[in-house]
């Protein structure tokens, strides 16, 4: 069984997670294990049913504890993950940034504008993700910087680069007919 990374373990214990609202309708104090269940899975089949779903986010609703757990993926995504977690953090992330908190679209309050921040500053590894791995991945991660709202000029330069990435990928998958 694989390990959680030090820089994971101390992100995780950064944040009192049962001080913060779940998308369950409860508290977050359960998000801790499952990350921990994810991304100590060796195998999908170890994962199954076990997901951010309905707690980090659901159907784009974010609440208290997304922050967080944006920061838990940030710091995750900085290591070694198994494709299928790495995907599923992806695309929660995704999901979050076209998300809204209680108060309306996830661009202003505070939960989005923590969320936003907390990509921001854990743009790299994220970044690493998009131009490491698939077209899909360098798809989602360039909708997220889109989505977040990051329009320095480093968002959308490495935004320009993820999608020609996408455009490069994609047609060495095309057939020729």
């Amino acid at each position: 069984m694989a390990e959680l990374s030090g820089l994971v373990r101390a992100e995780l214990a950064r944040h009192d997670w049962a001080a913060l609202r779940c998308r369950c309708r409860g508290t977050a104090e359960h998000v801790p294990e499952l990350f921990e269940i994810l991304l100590t899975a060796e195998t999908a089949r170890d994962a199954f049913g076990y997901s951010l779903d309905g707690h980090v986010e659901c159907d784009t609703n974010i609440d208290e504890c997304t922050p967080a757990a944006v920061g838990v993926i940030l710091a995750a995504l900085a290591g070694e993950v198994p494709p299928f977690v790495g995907h599923h953090f992806l695309a929660t992330l995704s999901r979050v940034a076209a998300g809204w908190d209680t108060a309306g679209p996830a661009v202003p309050g505070r939960v989005g504008d923590d969320c936003r921040a907390a990509v921001r500053e854990g743009l790299w590894p994220l970044l690493q993700r998009g131009l490491g791995g698939t077209a899909d991945d360098a798809e989602t991660v360039a909708d997220i910087i889109e989505w977040f709202g990051l329009d320095d000029e480093r968002s959308v330069y490495y935004q320009d680069l993820l999608r020609a990435r996408v455009v490069a990928r994609t047609k060495r998958r095309t057939p020729k007919w």
